[in-house]
């Protein structure tokens, strides 16, 4: 079930709530982005690195990194389609019920955030899981082997010729070709052996190789990342060209290697320098990396919080609220979409983090969201119309990021996305009896009126008046549909118009230490949030744990983390934040405990 986005944030009060408002912690324009505009407030000085290195700390790597679900289907769907190539799509449409049956990932916030987190850190595995992944290994199977013809297809006129002396090298040589693509590394003699065996006496009956196929889609090595090292017994082993493919693979493109990147794990060209550097930049290049950049910025900014635009369409105060047209399910799925093709252009294009918090583009064709905009439908080839409003800032006015699905905003939520997901900065934690109905605004009073008066006083007002509150009031320039506005229009509960008063965008807006300025609009907030360089630092270490599936650990992974935050800060593509990682000395290798 999906709660309101504001829930668990919207009262961090009515008991004693430890935040003390402390934080825990050359631009390069892409293609021919709009400058933003410039900030009418005084700039705010660059906070200090918030990383460091220690060249003798050990990181600690994942055990036994296991697959998400979106690798384990698209790990599912190469096999498929690797073993019958024509069929593939339509294979898949008849597995898509057992598909759906295997567990979705939950997302796993870091230790002291109210939310947020990557499905990427959900490591667990459970019962369900291994039943549900036997039986979808044997529908595959059955699947593959259903006719005399696929088997054929799958071994080879060996299957099917009169002889039976060949029946057994028929099927290993199967084994030795689609065994070790799917599981990712070349199969020795005696594992294709192992395999072989399970068919018995009949190598090639059709029900033996469904047995065979089952097995292989349940080996471990299937259902996880396993890495070996290729130095035995030491506590820092290099990976070999093949746990390096997949891992490579694995982390941009959420699939296995694919031929020619198997080709440089077999040739060893993938464990050079320059090997290495190829394949990097040609997987950055495809549109393949779209997937892992797709789930990135959804999870980091947890746009699937934005409930249905459509839920309440019955509401009479809604209605007014909407007016004549109402949104889709389509206008919310391209909500989301615009937040990603702003991250995917800013990567194509060479862009910096920072050209991505102030990207002005939009890359919708939803005539809704365009309309939200002011701009034409965008129809996905050449330049992405600009939003002409100046009162935009990028990506904090997008309207994924504004949205509520009600006819009220939430400057709580919007407050607290800000600190924790854009600045990585920590809140302390509701009390117990917090209330968890979002603040709405009443016929005479605006949501700013309610918020302040709910949460200014007492032991409220410590997290929400320096911390919370105010990133939240800057954005109520935006109604809860995105639009822009000036004045909130005030209902009664019949949906008749009681008030139009002006909205209060003005705040005092704290950063960090001294760092502190009064602004009135959500373009000045990213100026402010962009000239801290607490943003770059950011994204980094949410990059950080999206591709280690895993939480940092500050000492550890300092030097990683250091130069990730020292890469975002510089100005460089936004691409090369994500090589960084790949780069590292650390990437192509293991370390054992």
């Amino acid at each position: 079930m999906t709660l309101p986005r504001s829930v668990g944030i919207l009262l961090l009060c009515a008991g004693a709530v430890a935040c003390d408002g402390s934080a825990q912690y050359d631009h390069h324009p892409g293609g021919n982005e709009p400058e933003p505009p410039p900030s009418t407030s005084e700039s705010v000085r660059p906070a200090p690195a918030r990383f460091s290195c220690d060249a003798n700390a050990v990181p600690a790597d994942l055990p036994l990194p296991r697959l998400s679900r979106k690798q384990l289907m698209n790990t599912l769907r190469f096999a498929v389609a690797r073993a019958l190539p024509g069929e593939a799509d339509a294979l898949w449409a008849q597995l898509t019920p057992s598909l759906d049956r295997y567990p979705v990932d939950r997302r796993t916030p870091a230790p002291g955030d109210l939310k947020g987190g990557f499905s990427r850190l959900d490591q667990s595995i459970q019962q369900t899981q291994v039943d549900v992944m036997y039986d979808l290994g044997k529908a595959v199977a059955q699947e593959l082997t259903s006719t005399d013809a696929r088997r054929n297809a799958l071994l080879g006129s060996c299957a099917s010729d009169s002889q039976t002396a060949n029946d057994r090298a028929c099927l290993e040589t199967f084994i030795r070709g689609w065994g070790s693509r799917v599981l990712r590394y070349p199969l020795p003699t005696a594992e294709v052996t192992a395999f072989a065996d399970i068919a018995g006496a009949t190598p090639v009956d059709r029900a033996a190789v469904a047995d065979v196929i089952t097995t292989l889609l349940n080996s471990p090595w299937f259902l996880y990342r396993i890495e070996h090292g290729t130095t035995a017994g030491q506590p820092v082993s290099p990976l070999s060209a093949f746990e390096l493919a997949a891992k490579l693979s694995y982390q941009f493109w959420q699939a296995p290697p694919d031929d020619e990147l198997w080709a440089a794990a077999t040739d060893g060209s993938l464990l050079t320098e320059s090997g290495f550097n190829a394949q990097l930049d040609r997987m950055m290049r495809s549109p393949q990396l779209r997937s892992s950049l797709d789930e990135f910025v959804s999870e980091w900014l947890r746009l699937e919080e934005l409930p249905s635009l459509v839920a309440l369409r019955n509401d009479a105060v809604y209605q007014a609220f909407v007016g004549a047209e109402m949104p889709t399910d389509a206008t919310r799925t391209a909500m989301f979409e615009d937040v990603q093709r702003s991250a995917w252009n800013t990567v194509v294009s060479g862009g910096s983090v920072s050209d991505f918090l102030h990207d002005r583009r939009s890359y919708t064709a939803d005539p809704f969201l365009a309309a939200i905009y002011g701009v034409p439908v965008w129809n996905g080839t050449g330049p992405a119309p600009v939003i002409p409003s100046q009162n935009r800032g990028g990506l904090l006015t997008r309207a994924a990021l504004l949205a509520t699905g009600t006819a009220s905003t939430r400057p709580i939520h919007k407050g607290y996305l800000v600190r924790n997901a854009l600045l990585c900065q920590q809140v302390g934690a509701p009390p117990p009896n917090a209330s968890d109905r979002p603040p709405s605004p009443t016929e005479h009073m605006t949501t700013r009126q309610v918020v302040t008066q709910l949460t200014s006083g007492g032991s409220c007002g410590g997290c929400h008046n320096n911390t919370i509150n105010p990133p939240g009031f800057v954005l109520e320039g935006f109604d809860a549909l995105g639009r822009e506005r000036s004045v909130e229009r005030l209902y009664d509960p019949k949906g008749q118009e009681t008030a139009a008063p002006s909205v209060d965008t003005s705040a005092d807006v704290w950063l960090y230490d001294s760092e502190q300025r009064v602004i009135s609009n959500a373009a000045e907030l990213s100026r402010m949030v962009d000239d801290s360089q607490l943003f770059e630092s950011c994204v980094a270490q949410h990059y950080f744990r999206f591709a280690h599936a895993r939480v940092e650990s500050t000492t550890r992974d300092g030097c990683l983390l250091s130069e990730m935050e020292a890469v975002a800060r510089s100005g460089a593509p936004l691409a090369d934040l994500l090589k960084t990682v790949a780069r590292h000395p650390t990437f192509n290798q293991r370390t054992f405990p």
